[in-house]
């Protein structure tokens, strides 16, 4: 008897099919790692930030003081011909003082200073001078107020971006506490101030991601304002249409180790020691 078998050859149309599945399958899969990993974001993500959740978003944050070593990180030598001293970091210690006087005063600072040949860091270091080193004396004059005054700052150089933070934390009498933080950010290769809109560019971060983050941050300080002032507490409250959220309009900010530190200082204005940082 003869047995004829079934022909097992596919024909074009049902491979076809058959590799269209398998494709949709494949990208599938790509598709739900991406959102994992990326939360959807067609950025490039900087630094340490890749692929991170909220929660190490909130260690970072957690983190920031940690920065505040008082001195210079990751600086390369082929910046000396950028330094206007030669013999010293091209950020320094150039104002030191432990002093305490009764009950009049507390003082412990660390000011730097900007050691780099240019105008616009000339500007940065007066400006330091005035805002940081000149309390000093002013706080010194006060009696029987039980002043204290702090300062702290961070340097760090990176992709030829050099970026300091300062931060100090006031209390004279009995106004409320009060924290500054001002940062300086500048570029050592064109020996130009750095914009946080260049900075974004330079790194690749698109500005809807950096909005996005610090509208975040900022919502989450208005409504620790709420819950506080329901309770009674008098603090600092955030207007969420204030234009200095607007990404265009960012001025402090910190670049360390691929992570961009967008801080608001409430203080910086104000009697207050409400900050607010949004990492990106």
């Amino acid at each position: 008897m003869n047995v004829t078998l079934p022909d097992n050859k596919l024909d074009k149309k049902t491979i076809l099919v058959y590799a269209i599945i398998i494709f949709i399958c494949i990208a599938s899969i790509f598709a739900v790692v991406w959102m994992q990993f990326f939360d959807g974001e067609i950025v490039e993500v900087v630094g340490t930030l890749k692929g991170k959740s909220d929660h190490d978003y909130n260690n970072l944050k957690a983190e920031f003081n940690e920065l505040l070593t008082n001195d210079i990180e990751n600086y390369d030598e082929k910046y000396n011909g950028k330094k206007e001293s030669l013999t010293n970091d091209i950020v320094y210690t150039v104002f030191e003082e432990n002093d305490t006087s009764g009950e009049d005063y507390n003082i412990q600072v660390k000011i730097p200073y900007i050691n780099v040949k240019s105008k616009i860091v000339k500007e940065y270091n007066n400006e330091i001078k005035s805002t940081f080193i000149d309390k000093v004396e002013s706080i010194k004059k006060t009696k029987n107020k039980h002043s204290t005054y702090s300062v702290q700052y961070g340097g760090y150089v990176q992709d030829g971006i050099l970026s300091v933070v300062i931060k100090a934390e006031i209390q004279e009498g009995t106004k409320a506490q009060r924290t500054i933080i001002k940062t300086f950010n500048y570029d050592l290769e064109n020996n130009s101030e750095i914009s946080f809109n260049k900075l974004l560019e330079t790194k690749k971060v698109s500005s809807e991601y950096a909005q996005e983050r610090i509208n975040k941050e900022a919502q989450i300080g208005a409504k620790k304002s709420e819950d506080y002032k329901s309770m009674g507490y008098e603090i600092y409250e955030r207007n969420l249409e204030d234009s200095m959220y607007k990404v265009e309009n960012i001025k402090e900010f910190y670049f360390h180790d691929g992570t961009i530190y967008v801080i608001f200082a409430y203080g910086n204005n104000k009697y207050t020691n409400e900050t607010d940082i949004a990492v990106i």
